[in-house]
This record gives C-alpha cells, structure tokens and sequence, in this order.
C-alpha cells in the first residue's frame, strides 16, 4: 500500500512537471512572437481624379441665311447646336426654319436694318424715315415669314440700332410676342443692347465676328479670340457666315473641340 502511494505522487508530480514545462514553453512561443515586427500596412491612397475643367458656354449663330438652299445645307449638316439666324421672306426662308427646328436647332429672324453707309436692305427692311406704324407692321410681316423663331437679331442696322425712337417700336412689338433681341453690333453706337434691357426685354448681345476676314488665318484668329472672352466671362456669341472658309472652320474647330461647349442661343438667354 505503501508502495502505491509513492507511486501515484510520483504520477502526479510528473503531471505537474509536463504541465510547468507546457506553459513555459507556450510563454516561450509568445515571447518570441512578439518580437517580430509586423510590418505596417499603409493604406493605398485613392488615386486623385482631376476634376474635368468646366468649359464655358458658347453661342455659334449663323447669320443671313434663307437665300441659298445649298449653303444651308452645308450649316444643318454641322454636328453642333448651332443658332440659324434667317433672312425674313427670302426664298428659303420658311424652309430652312421647318428643317432647323426639325433638327432641334434655334431659330431667330435676321431682320433688316438701315445701314450708314446705306445699303439695299431687301425684302423686309426697316428704316428710320419709316413711321411707328410701318415700321410694326413690316416687322409683323417678316417675324410671320420664319416659323419657329425665338427671336430676333439685327442685319446690318448701323444707322438704325441707333435712333431710339424705331428700336422703341422695335423692342416693344418683341415684347409682345415674348421674343429676345440679340443686338449684332454693327456699331459701337448701337443702343439696341441697352434700351432693350431698361424695358425689360431679354437681350443679348455679340462678342466676335468670326468672319469678317474671309480667310481661314483671319477666322482662326477671330476664334481664339471669341474663345478667350468665353474663358473670362463664362460664355460668349459668335457671329458667322454660310461661307466655305468659314464652315470648313466650324466643321474642324467643333469635332471634339475642348475649348467651349457650344449651346443654342436660348440657353444663354436663360442666364
């Protein structure tokens, strides 16, 4: 019995001692663990997207169309919202605004008006010696002649955006029929601009003539320069012609320009 009882200390003892040696050596394990280094993970930044520049807002207009099916053609043909700006009762008249609305495309009368020099204004033109009343009922009948229109700009008109009295009668039957003017500028003269806006019509008015050097170095130059007034003012109008030059700009400089997003008139007007 005796003998038992040493045995089974021993038993024990032994116990303890493989249970001691486990937790030393698992203290050991951990110990030396521990001291690695684990190398930190540094989170990968997000690889930053310049945001796309914010080009300015640009209003292409193409003036004096309704005479020539062919060169309006050339214009509807250019993949870009540009504005039509139609001669009233010419022979394409009528047909060039159904087919530029069709296409979602602007469209404004290009009315006549008295130049300095004086110049042969065609059907429908206005002048100064003409009373309050012709000169309504002229413009009655050229605004009737361009379905579509949603407003009205001036041709020529150098002698006539300046005298206050015929640009009252005009800017007051536009108020009328809710349309906007968009004053050309043929004059630095012109007061068509600013009595538009005390009477409470919405007005525009040009910054460049893209054209009036038929050469394409000329029109190049003129762009940049349109382009330019566009970056510091947020937008701009453009005036241009149904010239070869100058389509053959306009079909070059718009595909995929990333100079100016070229809007219809009246978003401008919006603004």
């Amino acid at each position: 019995m005796t003998d038992n009882l040493a045995k089974s200390k021993n038993k024990k003892h032994h116990i303890i001692l493989i249970l001691l040696l486990l937790i030393a050596g698992i203290f050991f394990l951990v110990r030396e663990f521990g001291k690695e280094k684990i190398p930190k993970v540094v989170p990968r930044k997000a690889d930053k997207i310049a945001p796309k520049p914010i080009k300015p807002k640009a209003a292409v207009v193409i003036d004096d169309l309704g005479t020539n099916k062919d060169a309006a053609n050339a214009v509807l043909k250019i993949n870009a919202p540009l504005t039509l700006s139609i001669l009233p009762q010419q022979p394409y008249t009528a047909w060039i605004a159904e087919e530029g609305h069709r296409l979602g495309r602007d469209v404004i009368a290009h009315i006549p008006m008295e130049a300095s020099p004086p110049h042969d204004l065609g059907k429908g033109g206005l002048y100064t010696w003409m009373t309050d009343k012709e000169i309504a009922e002229t413009l009655d009948y050229d605004i009737r002649s361009v379905p579509h229109l949603q407003g009205v700009s001036s041709h020529m008109g150098s002698a006539f955006t300046q005298d206050e009295r015929a640009m009252n009668v005009v800017i007051s039957e536009l108020k009328k029929r809710r349309l906007f003017f968009l004053d050309s500028i043929t004059s630095p003269r012109s007061i068509g601009f600013n009595l538009a806006q005390k009477q409470g019509l919405k007005a525009l008015s040009r910054d460049v003539f893209l054209d009036d050097k038929d050469d394409p170095a000329g029109i190049e130059a003129q762009w940049k320069r349109f382009v330019s007034i566009a970056d510091k003012k947020g937008h701009a109008i453009l005036l241009a012609h149904p010239r070869e030059n100058t389509l053959k700009f306009l079909q070059k400089v718009l595909r995929g320009n990333d100079d100016v997003t070229v809007v219809p008139i009246s978003e401008l007007v919006s603004r």
